[in-house]
């Protein structure tokens, strides 16, 4: 006679076919190389360097003003050197081309102190005025450089000049507008349940024989997020930033399963050309099965730095609580998570990464407790034919604080992960380009009865941020 396991027994079972944690790990940005800074036009000819040029103040003089006009800006550093051995040089000129320098280098800080210690003496100076208002742009200093681009405004400009002037304000108008960021995807699991194929759990030498209910379900539905945010610019580069994260799963055939989560957050953001960093505190919801799950409040810290041209260091931190409804208040727990990712950046087109995530989650029911490490390592490659790609491979080890309940066994479970996702640049319908995804995700525990299962995943996905 066949065995069930009595409900009864699975005091932190209820628990543990509850979702997953979700926390956001530390994202990497791809650079974008400033235009006003950009190396050399491809149009323009090469200039020759000789120390001849140091006899020839008016000659050197015109070479620089012309390495500027042309974007010849690799040329600048010995220019200047040589046009400041000559004869009574223009140390306008000098600091000029100087904040060129500085700002190609990512000392943009510097360079606007350069600049506008030149129009605190001329004021009339047109070029400065609008390249010290394109580095405060790139800057992210929203307020400052508006008010630069409307004096030039007030001057009268060439039609050339004042259709550029036009496209930056409207752009950092832009950046003060609300940004909304939506997507929806088509769905297919194999195992929505994350449970272990196992027919029997064993307890001791005894087999009892599982539910239909324990094992692996399939589902098809939908998953979508909205997401919107606003920085409100305070001064220099110095923000007060909101944003409401919305995400979920609803599925048509086992709606036992829809997932749906809200986080709103708050606070300070600072971000300038190189750096960024964000101090948010937050309150969220969630709902399980069409039903009220948990809510949580906490802080989350995010900071990113471009350590070159080529490196990002983006980081994570967050720390909150989790409240429970009804039986599920044994899950109640106070969460601590740091994630740090380092990209490499080959150019606009490939890059790498790697990251390592950590969790400590502390449930009011000590055998739910655990730690979790995780390591990750990701590539970008935009393809010919205008394919691009992004796949991710990470494994993990979670360790639980004492022993199971049934099986007196402390809990330990290896987390394998893998996602690819591919798409055409070229197809979009209205702004959206489709995605196609695979995700597969593999634990393998000590526990296996219970808690051993793999799960494959593909979605069609639609993305839109405007």
């Amino acid at each position: 006679m066949k065995k069930y396991l009595p409900l009864t027994l699975f005091i932190p079972l209820a628990v543990n076919a509850a979702p997953e944690l979700e926390i956001k790990s530390a994202e990497p940005t791809l650079p974008k190389q400033a235009v006003i800074f950009s190396e050399k036009s491809a149009n323009s000819e090469e200039i020759t360097l000789t120390k001849e040029l140091i006899s020839k103040s008016e000659l050197t003089r015109q070479m620089l003003n012309r390495a500027i006009d042309s974007r010849q800006f690799h040329l600048l550093p010995e220019l200047v050197r040589i046009y400041q051995q000559t004869p009574n040089p223009d140390l306008v000129l000098i600091d000029y081309a100087n904040g060129i320098i500085l700002a190609s280098k990512g000392d943009y800080k510097t360079a606007i102190d350069l600049y506008r210690g030149i129009i605190a003496k001329h004021p009339n100076f047109q070029p400065v005025r609008f390249r010290l208002a394109q580095m405060l742009f790139e800057d992210r200093q929203n307020e400052a450089s508006l008010a630069q681009f409307r004096k030039l405004q007030a001057d009268g400009l060439p039609p050339q000049i004042a259709n550029g002037v036009e496209q930056y304000i409207a752009a950092i108008q832009k950046r003060s507008d609300w940004s909304f960021d939506f997507g929806i995807n088509y769905l297919h699991e194999s195992n929505v349940n994350n449970a272990s194929s196992s027919p029997y759990v064993r307890v001791g030498n005894v087999p009892f024989k599982k539910t239909e209910e324990s094992l692996p379900q399939s589902a098809n539905g939908l998953s979508y997020h909205l997401n919107l945010a606003k920085n409100w610019n305070i001064s220099g580069s110095h923000y007060l930033h909101f944003e409401n994260q919305f995400s979920g799963k609803s599925y048509w055939d086992n709606h036992q399963f829809d997932d749906q989560q809200n986080r709103s957050s708050l606070g300070y953001q600072y971000q300038n050309a190189q750096s960024r960093l964000a101090f948010l505190p937050y309150y969220e919801m969630r709902w399980y099965g069409n039903h009220r799950y948990n809510h949580g409040y906490g802080v989350r810290v995010e900071a990113e730095h471009w350590l070159t041209s080529q490196w990002q260091l983006s980081t994570a931190g967050e720390m909150g609580k989790l409240k429970h409804r009804g039986e599920n208040q044994l899950a109640d727990s106070t969460t601590l998570f740091g994630s740090a990712t380092l990209l490499y950046a080959f150019n606009a087109k490939s890059y790498l990464y790697s990251g390592v995530d950590v969790l400590r989650d502390r449930t009011l029911e000590r055998s739910l407790a655990s730690k979790r490490y995780t390591g990750r390592i990701g590539w970008g490659q935009e393809w010919w034919g205008g394919i691009s790609s992004r796949i991710q491979l990470s494994y993990g080890k979670r360790e639980f604080d004492q022993a199971h309940r049934i099986f007196n066994q402390i809990r330990q479970d290896r987390e394998l992960g893998f996602n690819v996702t591919l798409w055409h640049r070229n197809l979009h319908f209205w702004g959206i380009t489709p995605k196609i995804s695979y995700q597969y995700q593999r634990v393998n525990s000590n526990l296996a009865d219970l808690y051993s299962y793999k799960r494959n995943r593909v979605y069609l996905s639609f993305e839109k941020s405007f």
